[in-house]
């Protein structure tokens, strides 16, 4: 071609002559290397696969099938262009054979999935129940028959024809992840070469040797001659895949010899880690986004304590083995102890609430706090009364760092001014020192408690008596008790009042202790506020049903106190001898209400499900019931204590397998306390092993008899429940869930092809990121099709207008905008601030000047006029955007579509 050369007066000569040069002629190995990658990708994989976990298939039939797939589909994929109808028409009978045999196929997966349960969370439990073992061997040789034809498919193509890493990922990457998320280690060599095809097929796609044709313009400079760059694209992609396979290959080999020399052996808290995450993954639900991901944050480091009260969201619990509190407890003489943490009062929408604020106005709030007692101080000053000789004891609690925002409180304690008090709900130290609360309390169970309280009415004395404040010797509480009396219009005659116990009191023992007397009289008013606001239960016809289950226990209740105790426990037998304690119930249906499908359907859960369906059944018996939430210590943790102070205090760490949940109860004479409905929780022991239903052998008919045989049956580790009991442990021990990865979905039925949640929720993000890629691109579409027809069609005057008005959004990108109209100024701003840069100068006060001409009907554009419109509007476009930095572009392209 002929040379044209120019040369200004700087003495610069530009020429536009082509110059090119070629190498020598090499041989061409790009079909042998896309080869080589190609079989080390699918070997590779289908090895790291099978080298994972112990299936039961036909090897023999699966290696022919993958050794026929790799020779046909290699032979398909060297042909080339000639053979890729035979490759289409091979995908469609994929796809018309996998249809056909779909049922054999979900039964494979069945089978497989159980396995890899099993292995990953190490547990003999089976995520698909019912299958027959006859149809394992065939079922999974077919699945695994088809998925080694999709992977001949995918890996070949996007490896040999066209080289692609995104169809290969998704169909070889989930497959070892399924191990690796889980812990199960990946055999060494083939996992390296798995690495290395990735990586390959990665670079085959990407690696450019050369320049990229969408790069702006240049010179290449030589001698004093500047030549025209020429933008072309040389591709050496397979000799590049090949030498990161050779790479990825010499590095493994090196850090593994490394490894051994070492002696090197992964960290059980790295491996710790990777359960967790597991964990939190498979727990992830957008139905309860906040607690998802508190776990998940928590997985990853960075805790911040969350507590939900929405039920049946997770499948199961599981337990890391952490520390959440430590005790210190000094004058221990034994049973359980619950440090209460929070309290719910209203069941709704399967879901606890408190109660609302405007249901503290009540009157007797501000009684409690004008006289110093609280309903949280009832059951403290009561047990004095009905048990002297309770023991004081004294705790110190310190929560864990992730525990810290939580304040933890034991029942029956004593104030002496130095708590403060929530509603009727929870306490708190009024300066705790260091993060350490200290409260004194006395220790005596529930059983106690009732036990006492029978014991003191077996006389049958008449609780009314008659007093005088002058005659309670403390002046304090003599002049609080009077004003009160006064108050409340209590006063019969001078300073004499009546008061109603629940339980007998001695009147002189009363009239030493002042504050009991008060504690009565608040206590007495109290009681219309629990009766009003802790019995509801709501009315709908699925707690109808659940109410017509345990009529015949709920109806027993006659008010007596011996009635009230008998059918709490009669409740307890039943929910035991009905239902079983398991750590994995499985999701609640959301269509369902948690307490109806957990006692008539499911019959499986672990503390929440007993105490909230306890708290129920309670109140429809017209026992006073609400949830609470904290910690539970029982009598084996204090004395399996690792460390005893020679003042006698007892240190404990308290783990998060202590954490439970537990209905309170409302009793007349004692106020609120503790009582356990969950299956294995005793004051003795906890046993958290997931247990079969109880049978019943025998049943105790009466309040005093059935509290006699649970005292006497409190060395039992199931001594809290009303029957004599054969229990039998299943295979899935709390343990495992406890020390193992346990991020499992829950148990399978057998029947159908169940998707597990956590994927369903990972496929609606996916799904909802592509819908949103989707409409952005839509919209871009749209937009571009009708500003390309503005542009080009319908009359001349509109064809302008719709071109200046785009010149104007693109201006205003720059913060340029014509103010009042001046359109002419505006231009000329324009021409002395960006002519030459973004458009040929004199341009924009032409398009400005045909555009004013135009619209006020001085006659229509020309065809060149139009086109020095168009080239302007597109000169401003193309160098703004240009100009911009990414973020801007992707604004400017996709966000504001101005180009």
């Amino acid at each position: 071609m002929k040379r044209k050369n120019v040369q200004n007066k700087n003495g610069i000569t530009i020429s536009d002559s082509i110059v090119m040069s070629v190498k020598r002629k090499h041989a061409n190995y790009r079909k042998p290397f896309s080869a080589a990658i190609a079989l080390i990708g699918y070997v590779s994989i289908i090895m790291a696969f099978l080298g994972m976990f112990k299936f039961h298939y036909n090897s023999r039939a699966v290696a022919a099938a993958a050794v026929g797939f790799a020779v046909l589909y290699l032979a398909l994929a060297v042909i080339g262009r000639k053979a890729l109808w035979v490759y289409a028409g091979s995908a469609v009978l994929f796809v018309i054979s996998a249809y056909k045999k779909s049922a054999k196929i979900a039964m494979g997966f069945k089978f497989i999935y159980n396995i890899i349960y099993k292995d990953a969370y190490h547990s003999k439990i089976e995520y698909y129940n019912g299958l027959k073992d006859k149809l394992e061997v065939p079922a999974v040789t077919t699945l695994f028959f088809f998925y080694i034809w999709l992977l001949a498919i995918v890996i070949f193509f996007f490896t040999i024809c066209r080289p692609n890493p995104v169809l290969p990922l998704i169909t070889t990457f989930p497959v070892l992840e399924i191990g690796m998320y889980n812990g199960i280690k990946v055999p060494v060599f083939w996992g390296i070469l798995c690495i290395a095809f990735w990586l390959a097929l990665l670079a085959m796609s990407t690696i450019d040797v050369g320049e990229y044709s969408g790069g702006q313009s240049g010179f290449v400079r030589k001698n004093d001659l500047f030549f025209p760059k020429r933008h072309m694209k040389l591709k050496v992609t397979e000799r590049c895949g090949m030498f990161i396979v050779a790479c990825v290959v010499a590095i493994a080999g090196c850090s593994y010899a490394t490894l051994k020399l070492t002696h090197y052996k992964r960290s059980e808290k790295l491996d710790q880690k990777r359960r967790d995450i597991t964990e939190a993954m498979n727990d992830f639900s957008f139905d309860n986004l906040a607690e998802s991901l508190s776990n998940l944050g928590s997985a990853f480091g960075f805790d911040f304590e969350y507590e939900n009260y929405k039920l049946g969201t997770v499948d199961h619990v599981r337990y890391k083995n952490v520390t959440d509190l430590k005790l210190t407890i000094k004058n221990y003489s034994g049973g359980a102890i619950y440090l209460r943490s929070n309290v719910r009062s209203i069941y709704k929408n399967n879901e606890w609430f408190k109660l609302p604020a405007s249901a503290y106005n009540d009157k007797i709030f501000d009684d409690f706090d004008t006289y110093g007692i609280h309903p949280q101080d009832f059951s403290g000053q009561f047990i004095r009364l009905i048990d002297p000789s309770a023991v004081q004891a004294t705790v110190w609690i310190k929560p864990s760092t992730r525990k810290s925002k939580q304040i933890y409180a034991p029942y029956n304690t004593q104030n002496f001014g130095d708590i403060a008090y929530n509603s009727d709900l929870t306490i708190a130290p009024v300066e705790p020192q260091n993060g350490v609360s200290s409260y004194m309390f006395l220790q005596e169970g529930t059983e106690g408690i009732f036990q006492a309280l029978i014991n003191s009415q077996s006389g049958g004395a008449d609780h009314r008596e008659v007093y005088s404040a002058s005659e309670i010797r403390d002046p304090m509480w003599s002049k609080k008790i009077l004003s009160y009396c006064q108050e409340n219009n209590l006063i019969s005659y001078d300073d004499f009042f009546p008061v109603d116990f629940d339980i007998p009191a001695d009147k002189e023992y009363i009239d030493q202790h002042g504050d009991i007397l008060m504690t009565e009289l608040l206590h007495n008013s109290y009681k219309d506020f629990v009766y009003n606001n802790y019995l509801t239960v709501p009315d709908n016809p699925k707690m109808n049903e659940v109410r017509e289950a345990y009529k015949d226990i709920i109806s027993k209740n006659d008010g007596s106190l011996e009635r009230k105790i008998e059918v709490l426990y009669d409740i307890r037998g039943k929910m035991q001898q009905d239902c079983t304690y398991s750590l994995y119930p499985r999701k609640n249906p959301s269509n369902r209400d948690f307490v109806n499908y957990f006692l008539l359907e499911n019959q499986k859960g672990y503390c929440t499900h007993y105490a909230t369906a306890g708290v129920m059944l309670a109140r429809m018996a017209g026992i006073p019931a609400r949830y609470a939430t904290g910690y539970v210590v029982v009598q084996k943790d204090i004395e399996t204590a690792s460390k005893r102070n020679a003042d006698g205090t007892i240190e404990i760490d308290v783990k998060d397998n202590r954490s439970h949940a537990w209905a309170e109860v409302f009793i007349d004479g004692i106020g609120w306390i503790p009582f356990e409905f969950t299956a294995g929780y005793s004051s003795r022991e906890i046993n958290t092993e997931p247990t079969s239903a109880v049978t019943t052998t025998a049943k105790t008919t009466g309040a005093t008899t059935a509290v006699t045989t649970r005292t006497t049956a409190s060395n039992s580790s199931n001594s809290n429940n009303s029957t004599t009991t054969k229990i039998q442990t299943t295979s899935d021990q709390s343990n495992t869930v406890t020390t193992a990865g346990n991020g499992g979905f829950g148990h399978g039925n057998g029947k159908g092809f169940h998707i597990p949640n956590a994927v369903k929720d990972i496929f609606l993000v996916l799904l909802s990121i592509l819908a949103l890629i989707g409409f952005v691109l839509l919209r871009r579409y749209l937009i571009l099709r009708i500003r390309d027809r503005k542009f080009n069609s319908g009359k001349a005057e509109n064809k302008i207008r719709s071109m200046y008005s785009y010149a104007e959004k693109l201006l205003e990108t720059k913060k340029l905008k014509s103010d009042h109209g001046n359109y002419t100024t505006f231009a000329k701003e324009i021409e002395n601030g960006f002519a030459g840069i973004y458009f040929k100068k004199g341009n924009f006060e032409k398009l400005t000047d045909i555009a004013l001409r135009t619209c006020f009907g001085k006659g229509e554009p020309t065809e060149d006029e139009l086109k020095l419109c168009n080239d302007t509007i597109d000169s401003i476009s193309e160098t703004i955007f240009n100009r911009a930095d990414i973020w801007h572009k992707f604004i400017y392209k996709y966000i504001n579509v101005l180009r």
